[in-house]
């Protein structure tokens, strides 16, 4: 299990609050998840976050700092948004955090990013879209909303829970590597270009198709022969109406 947890990193998106900072320390390290990356967050008041750390400062001490969500996600092969705030148009896969953690537990498709939102509106569409899946954790209608900290916690505990039940069953890696996100951003974009130059997009939305192959990439935690390979099946397609000359040069 310990080698499956050190794949997962907490991911802090515009978190303003130190003492919040501090609480997300402490429950990684209760559970074993070492790993914070911290995307658009400001400076912290330090006194104010070691007092709520409590034996587990070294972790914000390792954390890596970003300036965008992108960037910080870039060396991920998958990543999970929680959001309280469901519907096709801000995600179109969703799961609630336990199948989502036993899913993970079977299938580890790492480097995992668990991604979470400023305290006052969470993630913004934007942020969500560039997450692999969102993430909700079921609460009660009368109070839907929970403290940052707390959503980590039942985050972190959910992981660790369904790992420890998947072994020893779950005891084989991936034989193949799942690519990172900046490989599939790069395989995509140059697609979404070719796909563009020969008419693809006159009657269908680049953006839509750009944030679909992203996902389904992702998703299916593709090595780069599969990836490079996905690629080059669009491409041969292009060439079916084409003469003989293009086909060749392509």
């Amino acid at each position: 299990m310990a080698s499956s947890l050190s794949d997962i990193a907490i991911v802090l998106c515009g978190i303003r609050e130190p003492g919040n900072v501090g609480s997300i320390c402490r429950a990684m390290k209760t559970m074993g998840i070492g790993r914070l990356f911290l995307a658009a967050c400001p400076d912290y008041d330090e006194a104010r976050l070691r007092s709520m750390a409590v034996h587990s400062e070294d972790i914000y001490e390792k954390a890596l700092r970003f300036k965008s969500l992108g960037e910080a996600l870039a060396g991920f092969s998958f990543s999970a948004g929680f959001t309280r705030r469901l519907g096709e148009r801000r995600k179109r896969v969703s799961r609630d955090v336990e199948s989502f953690a036993a899913a993970f537990a079977e299938r580890a498709p790492a480097p995992l990013g668990l991604v979470f939102g400023s305290e006052r509106s969470g993630l913004s569409d934007a942020e969500l879209k560039i997450c692999t899946i969102a993430v909700h954790i079921p609460t009660s209608e009368a109070c839907p909303s929970l403290n940052v900290a707390q959503a980590v916690q039942i985050a972190c505990w959910e992981l660790a829970s369904a790992l420890r039940r998947a072994e020893p069953a779950n005891t084989r890696a991936f034989e193949a590597k799942p690519v990172q996100r900046s490989a599939i951003e790069n395989e995509v974009s140059g697609l979404l270009s070719y796909l563009g130059s020969i008419g693809f997009f006159k009657k269908s939305d680049e953006n839509h198709v750009g944030e679909f192959l992203r996902d389904i990439c992702e998703r299916a935690a593709l090595d780069e022969t599969e990836l490079v390979y996905l690629g080059r099946l669009f491409r041969k397609t292009g060439t079916l109406s084409s003469g003989p000359d293009r086909r060749k040069a392509l």
